[in-house]
């Protein structure tokens, strides 16, 4: 049976738990704030552009709520205020959208947040993206999430694709140490040092390389 992690997350950490699960002094979802300020910019670069032929009034709806989420203003950012419908309105509202989509992995992020992780897991399954930042962080999330549920394999196997997915040093050492520490919770420590030594071989300058080396160093 899957060992489950049920550690409380923290947006400014890395995934973790104390002794079994993690690196030392981290926690869960770096990723998760992550994603936010890259949507953020993104979107400032005009990345989201709705193409021409969706819907406009789905794409003004998300442009009037979206802000809420980077503020971490949750709640309104899901259900909406008296001026403005919320995410869950509009994925329900607007499906098949570009805003849609978005208000997708919005809302696979807040419930990660809040430690809800069944719900963030179908909305983050829903998310269709194929870049290798955003879409890439979105499925380390999802692997976060799974691990959580108990689902181990699940969440090493979608951290790995992820992993790949994203090719570049800013994702791919974190979901490469997202694994890892799946795996010492498995109690494989073997697979956890070939990925701590994956890490240290391809992304030396990495800030997650430093990590990798502890572990390194403690298994010789």
């Amino acid at each position: 049976m899957s060992k489950k992690i049920d550690t409380p997350i923290a947006p400014d950490e890395a995934l973790g738990k104390a002794e079994k699960f993690v690196l030392e002094n981290k926690k869960a979802f770096i990723g998760v704030i992550l994603v936010i300020i890259v949507v953020a910019a993104l979107n400032a670069f005009g990345v989201f552009s709705p193409k021409s032929n969706e819907n406009s009034e789905a794409n003004l709806a998300i442009a009037n709520i979206e802000y809420k989420v980077f503020e971490g203003d949750f709640e309104t950012a899901l259900n909406g205020d008296d001026f403005n419908i919320g995410l869950l309105e509009i994925i329900e509202k607007y499906d098949g959208t570009t805003a849609a989509n978005k208000a997708n992995l919005y809302v696979g992020i807040v419930y990660a947040q809040q430690k809800q992780y069944e719900e963030a897991i179908k909305f983050l399954s829903a998310y269709e993206g194929n870049d290798n930042i955003i879409a890439a962080k979105a499925k380390q999330t999802l692997g976060n999430c799974y691990s959580h549920t108990g689902d181990i394999n699940k969440a090493i196997e979608l951290v790995m694709e992820a992993a790949e997915m994203a090719n570049n040093i800013a994702v791919t050492p974190a979901c490469l140490r997202d694994a890892a520490a799946m795996y010492e919770a498995q109690g494989n420590k073997a697979e956890a040092l070939k990925l701590y030594n994956r890490i240290n071989d391809e992304y030396p300058s990495s800030p997650v390389a430093y990590e990798a080396n502890i572990k390194i160093n403690a298994a010789k």
